[in-house]
């Protein structure tokens, strides 16, 4: 056993140079543990520290950590704990060990006797103190670093060196006592300054514009108990942070550590686990507001580990949590809405975004208003902001009278558009943005509903395979597909979108409403209807109608023909969503059932009219 005198002294020696290791020096996160535990230690805390503390104090978890769910601190221990074993496998010369006991936080120091050589018959047998030995091993490293400098590793003494070690000794002793003086003053203080072999490096993505959220994305932990998995946490971090950036809606940092001081400017961190590889990759996953601790969303996805191999489940599983966080509609941009009561700082583009978002939801010409005026002063940001420039290109196409998505009477004039105005936009944001999905979203809504049935699908295909994680991207590629009667595919892109969506919008179950109408299933129509339910606008009412009286459902027939009303043209509404001849045709056939008249229109103006209706006027 040591002297208690030496205990300190020995105990920061031990700490010193196993932090000065290339293993520690490669991991952030075992030496920021190792620095807080003998800190606490040195300042005769060790008897203190406890797994909530660890977790509080370093690792971010806030008040309502729990041990028995979040295993965070057990996991970074057991591998603090194997790291220091793994240094010590590289310098078994070393007789005094640096050790953590199961069931403690306390450092200690333990002895370990080095057997002795055996005798060579041709030289007596040299004594040798367990207590010189390990002065020699620490001057051989210290030497060793000296010659080998600070950029290189240390390089095996030449024989010249070995000759001269005697003189090394004597040299190098008087640093070595130098040294322990040093760690003393700094074990007595218990706040020493760490030094940091490789400089902390908080990894930013090229991701949105300044002003929009910052998540913080930790490495994942390996819960799996089999160490060959490690090398999976950071592939899930790194999927993720690449999927996250694809939506443009959030700035992410790819963190070395999950630390508290790696948090700092982060809006959000977001944390999991890996819980099994074994036939599905299972993954435990929580977003956590940084300032207030507060766990803001958790889930927990798996997907099967098929012949594709895992990296395939792994896109899988990020896409479908990329998307529930970052798209349109997702948990942060919820956040951020001003119908959900955010606070928004009124010189961002975000926060014009997150406006146009609540007009979307409801139509409403005022919120419309608001979130025009909101992008005013940020004219010269848009030009190098694509999600920004594309929700600004939104409110264009809701502003135009001849598409009636919305009230535009009440408008002033400055806010309305024209389809060509809107179409020279989109097709310009398209030159400027071509890595942006949703740029190609927006136009393939304009080239829809303008009736360039083709070119809307061609855009929109492009945005899937730029984001294939974007729910959007399907949806409004389903209404082209609707358009040009494929319903199958229609539906299939509808379906998409909704697995995609952490809460789906009701416009995504048209295409599946109407698909279901054609083909007489009324398990999807019934499915459907009922998402749709939450729809805004007059078209509403004509399809729940229709899809009432395809099921048979003669309760809401009536109560929806009520609502309808009498109609000069109940189709007029949903030719704007609904151009396709074969999906027209068979609403108008169960309106007709329900007690609706719906004449044929001569003629329709070709720019939202497809097929049979878009002969043009007579004059």
């Amino acid at each position: 056993m040591l002297p208690d005198g030496q205990k300190q002294e020995v105990l920061q020696r031990e700490v010193t140079l196993i932090l000065e290791s290339e293993a520690f020096a490669r991991s952030k996160a075992n030496r920021a543990l190792l620095e807080y535990l003998a800190k606490e230690c040195l300042a005769g805390r060790g008897d203190e520290i406890t797994e909530y503390g660890i977790a509080h104090g370093l690792l971010g978890r806030g008040d309502e950590f729990d041990p028995s769910t979040d295993p965070i601190v057990r996991v970074r221990m057991r591998r603090l704990r194997e790291a220091i074993n793994g240094y010590y496998a590289q310098h078994d010369d070393r007789v005094d060990r640096l050790n953590i006991p199961r069931g403690s936080y306390a450092l200690s120091v333990l002895r370990v006797e080095q057997p002795s050589a055996p005798a060579q018959p041709s030289a007596p047998a040299q004594p040798s103190a367990p207590a010189q030995q390990a002065e020699d091993a620490a001057v051989d490293e210290v030497a060793q670093a000296d010659e080998a400098g600070a950029d290189g590793p240390a390089q095996p003494p030449s024989e010249t060196h070995t000759s001269d070690r005697p003189k090394m000794r004597k040299v190098f002793g008087l640093r070595f006592v130098l040294f322990l003086i040093v760690a003393f003053a700094a074990g007595v203080l218990g706040h020493g300054i760490w030094h940091e072999v490789v400089p902390s490096k908080v990894i930013e993505t090229a991701g949105a514009e300044p002003g929009y959220p910052v998540v913080a994305i930790a490495p994942f932990d390996n819960l799996t108990d089999q160490a060959e998995n490690d090398a999976y946490e950071k592939d899930v971090q790194r999927q993720l942070a690449g999927d996250l950036e694809r939506f443009g809606r959030v700035n992410v940092r790819v963190l070395n550590a999950d630390l508290n001081s790696e948090l700092e400017g982060a809006d959000y961190v977001l944390r999991g686990s890996i819980l099994s590889l074994a036939g599905h990759l299972d993954l435990s996953v929580a977003l956590v507001d940084v300032e207030t601790g507060e766990e803001l969303f958790q889930t927990r996805m798996s997907d099967p580990v098929d012949a594709q191999g895992i990296y395939a489940s792994l896109r899988a599983v990020s896409h479908r949590v990329s998307s529930y966080l970052a798209a349109q509609g997702g948990v942060i941009s919820a956040l951020g809405r001003p119908d959900a009561g955010a606070a928004l700082a009124p010189d961002s583009v975000f926060s014009c975004v997150l406006q146009t978002d609540a007009f979307l939801n409801d139509y409403s010409p005022e919120k419309f208003q608001t979130a025009y005026r909101c992008f005013a002063p940020f004219s010269d940001i848009l030009e190098t902001d694509a999600v920004g420039s594309t929700s600004f290109g939104t409110l264009m196409l809701h502003s135009v009278p001849d598409f009636r998505f919305m009230d535009t009477s009440g408008l002033p004039e400055v806010m309305q558009s024209s389809p060509e105005k809107l179409t020279e936009y989109a097709e310009g944001l398209a030159d400027r943005f071509p890595g942006s999905d949703v740029v190609f979203i927006l136009l393939g809504a304009v080239y829809n509903v303008e009736g360039k049935t083709d070119l809307a699908i061609r855009a929109l295909r492009q945005a899937v395979e730029l984001n294939p994680a974007n729910p959007t991207a399907y949806g409004v590629l389903s209404y082209a597909y609707l358009s040009a009667d494929r319903l199958y595919d229609a539906r299939d892109a509808a379906l998409r979108a909704i697995d995609l969506s952490a809460n789906a919008s009701a416009y995504m179950y048209l295409p599946v409403l109407v698909s279901g109408i054609v083909h007489k299933n009324a398990r999807m129509v019934d499915m459907a209807r009922k998402g749709y339910a939450d729809q805004v606008g007059p078209s509403r009412n004509i399809l729940l109608l229709a899809a009432a009286s395809m099921i048979g459902d003669r309760d809401e027939v009536e109560r929806l023909r009520a609502l309808v009303g009498r109609l000069d043209d109940p189709l007029a509404e949903i030719r704007m969503f609904v151009q396709g001849d074969i999906a027209l045709s068979a609403i108008a056939g169960y309106l007709e059932r329900a007690g609706l008249d719906v004449p044929v229109p001569e003629c329709l103006p070709s720019e939202t009219g497809n097929g049979a209706y878009s002969a043009p006027c007579a004059p």
